[in-house]
């Protein structure tokens, strides 16, 4: 296998349906590294491609099933290494404890044991950063390729104008760590859920700015007395099928919330 093979992005895409709705989600495979393993439900797929293309190792851009469902299963198959934030090490030692509405879309994740992600990664023909990003996720990384510009960016971006976020989601913190990576240079965004952005770099710095303003707005609102709630519905009038199907978790209200309560420190 020549360099240029090795180097390659090769991209894995499975489309979950439920509810009327369609959700993607990418897995990544570059010189000999699978980018998280998916979601149970995309078993057949990714046992399938890492059985053609052996992956030497896998690493984790954070514990979440649809980013761990399949690590179990390839590490007894394939008896390969993996790497996942050492904050999330003991988690993964369990079988995942999720609510219904992810279980139904990703399917669950059985436990398994991983290494710790160390600073740099280096492969046969690449060299990747390892940069903690929290907000999303307490452990959630990135992988940057200073070299080639390519950022892997798990579930950090997703998409540049966020309504509805997870209840446990640290929206100030992410802006945070949105800031620590805009100091960066990359200029190709792999996300897991938003695919290949070649205008990776100009779209993270759209989705900083609309946090930034949107976060002003609200607190501007809570200052004058309104209450979360209030705000919530004013800003995000419609309410999503996923915010009644998963009871409130994923919603925008968890959105305006942590703007105004998770911002000590940011």
């Amino acid at each position: 296998m020549t360099i240029a093979q090795r180097t390659e992005v090769k991209v894995i895409n499975c489309k979950m349906k439920m509810l009327g709705t369609t959700i993607n989600v990418y897995v990544y495979f570059i010189d000999g590294m699978l980018i998280d393993s998916g979601p149970r439900r995309m078993k057949k797929e990714i046992v399938d491609f890492c059985t053609l293309n052996r992956p030497e190792k896998i690493v984790h851009t954070h514990f979440h099933e649809d980013h761990t469902g399949n690590t179990a299963y390839l590490i007894s198959k394939l008896q390969i290494p993996v790497y996942i934030h050492p904050e999330s090490s003991e988690i993964c030692l369990q079988k995942g404890k999720i609510p219904l509405y992810r279980f139904a879309f990703w399917g669950n994740r059985e436990g398994f044991q991983a290494e710790s992600l160390p600073k740099i990664i280096k492969n046969s023909h690449s060299r990747y950063e390892v940069i903690h990003t929290p907000g999303h996720t307490p452990d959630h990384v990135v992988f940057l390729d200073k070299n080639e510009g390519r950022l892997f960016s798990g579930d950090l971006f997703v998409q540049p104008r966020t309504r509805i976020v997870r209840r446990h989601e640290n929206i100030p913190l992410l802006m945070k760590s949105l800031r620590i990576l805009l100091k960066e240079d990359f200029d190709t965004v792999y996300c897991a859920h938003a695919g290949v952005l070649k205008n990776g770099y100009q779209l993270v710095k759209q989705k900083l700015s609309y946090l930034e303003e949107l976060q002003e707005k609200i607190l501007t609102m809570s200052n004058k007395g309104q209450e979360t709630i209030v705000i919530a519905r004013k800003l995000f009038p419609q309410t999503p099928t996923i915010t009644y199907f998963s009871f409130g978790q994923f919603s925008s209200y968890n959105l305006v919330r942590s703007l105004i309560e998770d911002r000590i420190g940011q």
